[in-house]
């Protein structure tokens, strides 16, 4: 696979990625289920799910364990088989607060429950199997995938198998191990869309993904290089830079008659469609600034230490542990943090590695984060309203246009960790 050494983003700066070259040759090593699986109820986008089972239960894995009403929902699945040993509240990595999971023990012979079975044909039966999977955006956003395959007016699908950020490679490696089962799924999304037009986005060059490219052009899958871009990996500006139409701010792309679905989305809709399996593991890549990137296919609710025991890692030699990549993921306090089902990546960092914002300065005003801002809006002055928690001024500086890149964080010389006052600012502005 050729990578280039950096991205080019805003201003001419230069993000290094020179870790993820040749770590899309390692194939996928398939952890064990857990001996002890951690299933919160909140795993999307949307209202918050309950537990549909009860302390002490048996269950079975890709038996349903959580669900609620409504349209932004999407059920969660028992990864393993076992008992339920307590329903309570546990540390949840993205929420940054405590939140209800179903913690079960695994017991018994390991079995799936199926889905049910659904018309393949039929639109709306697509959408429908794709919410009882409990399909979600698998690239981190966790929006409900049947929500988006519901939009009408769709004339044009993407794709997105961008995979910008440094230290992920998982969904290259899914379409080098499974191409077929990746386009299945892409034409079912298609299918229930009704786009007309199917673009694959990828930062891959022709040749270097022969099997996959000869099937895409089967298909009828039109096949885009993306130019190496960190920043461009957001699908609003994949949108833009691949169809050159601009979404307008406080929307999404299907306002614009497009939907943008991650590669590892579109693998899950296959499996839910062709083997009745519902969301209960994933692939992932697992970077150690000492060791470089593995790629991992875990079961949903596994431990954080659990996966770092299977790949044969001291966890002591660890001291700051990330699910997510070095760019967009959340610091966890404990290895006993558990895996979600868009958990795309687990980054461990040793005590050698750079802290950069252990000791933040002032604000220089040097305007270094504005001018590197894919989305051009200010964080330098959204910092400051968020500090004087200013709804109004942090809607008008349209704080809910940030796609959560951290790169303004990331070139601050004085080490200010905007990102913090973007996610601070942007909770406020959704307040009534």
């Amino acid at each position: 696979m050729t990578t280039p050494k950096h991205f080019e983003e805003k201003g001419r700066f230069q993000m290094d990625i020179s870790m993820k070259m040749g770590a899309e040759k390692k194939p996928f090593k398939i952890l064990k289920p857990p001996k002890k699986a951690i299933v919160f109820m909140q795993q999307h986008i949307g209202k918050c799910n309950l537990p549909t089972v009860n302390e002490g239960e048996k269950v079975i894995t890709g038996q349903k364990i959580g669900d609620a009403e409504g349209k932004m929902t999407v059920p969660v699945h028992s990864p393993i088989t076992g008992v339920v040993e307590g329903i309570r509240k546990v540390y949840h990595p993205v929420l940054n607060c405590p939140d209800t999971a179903v913690i079960i023990r695994q017991e018994g012979e390991e079995g799936l429950m199926p889905l049910p079975s659904f018309d393949l044909n039929d639109r709306n039966e697509i959408i429908e199997l794709t919410r009882e999977a409990g399909i979600v955006g698998m690239g981190g956003a966790a929006f409900p995938t049947h929500v988006k395959l519901a939009c009408k007016g769709v004339d044009t699908f993407i794709v997105n198998a961008k995979e910008s950020d440094p230290n992920l490679v998982c969904d290259v490696r899914l379409m080098i191990e499974k191409p077929r089962e990746v386009v299945s799924g892409i034409k079912l999304m298609a299918k229930a869309l009704g786009a007309r037009r199917i673009v694959f986005a990828t930062r891959t060059h022709k040749g270097e993904l022969p099997e996959l490219e000869k099937i895409m052009k089967e298909g009828g899958i039109e096949v885009k290089r993306v130019r190496p871009s960190y920043s461009v990996g957001s699908e609003k500006l994949l949108v833009e830079e691949l169809l050159g139409r601009e979404v307008p701010s406080g929307t999404f792309p299907p306002y614009i008659g497009v939907v943008v679905n991650n590669i590892s989305t579109a693998y899950a809709l296959y499996k839910a469609a062709h083997l009745k399996e519902p969301v209960i593991s994933r692939g992932m890549s697992f970077y150690s600034d000492k060791n470089g990137i593995e790629n991992v296919w875990f079961r949903t609710g596994t431990m954080v230490g659990e996966v770092l025991g299977s790949l044969g890692y001291d966890i002591r030699k660890f001291d700051r542990l990330i699910i997510g990549s070095l760019m967009m993921g959340w610091s966890i306090p404990s290895s006993e943090t558990p895996l979600l089902k868009y958990s795309a990546g687990l980054t461990a960092l040793s005590p050698e590695y750079p802290k950069p914002y252990e000791k933040q300065l002032p604000c220089i005003r040097c305007g270094y984060c504005d001018s590197v801002c894919p989305v051009d809006i200010y964080p330098s002055l959204i910092m400051k309203e968020d500090k004087e928690k200013d709804v109004k001024a942090l809607r008008r500086l349209k704080v809910m246009d940030c796609i959560e890149c951290g790169l303004c964080s990331y070139v601050c010389p004085s080490h200010i960790r905007l990102t913090k006052h973007l996610w601070g600012g942007k909770r406020k502005a959704k307040r009534p």
